[in-house]
């Protein structure tokens, strides 16, 4: 993914750092549940569309 030259990320504040800490000393993440079930859809999708395209043998 491509960003514009002028992009500034925004400093981490509040609670957010609290998580952020956590996930990077466990080795963990941070996401919203609106994304990961999003990406999971987009998987089953996919996994869906390689099945009915899937020649049997």
């Amino acid at each position: 993914m491509k960003y514009p030259l002028h992009t500034v990320s925004k400093p981490v504040s509040g609670s957010e750092v609290q998580k952020l800490a956590h996930a990077l000393k466990s080795g963990g993440y941070v996401a919203n549940e609106a994304a990961l079930a999003l990406a999971k859809r987009i998987a089953a999708r996919r996994d869906r569309q390689k099945a009915a395209n899937a020649t049997p043998y």
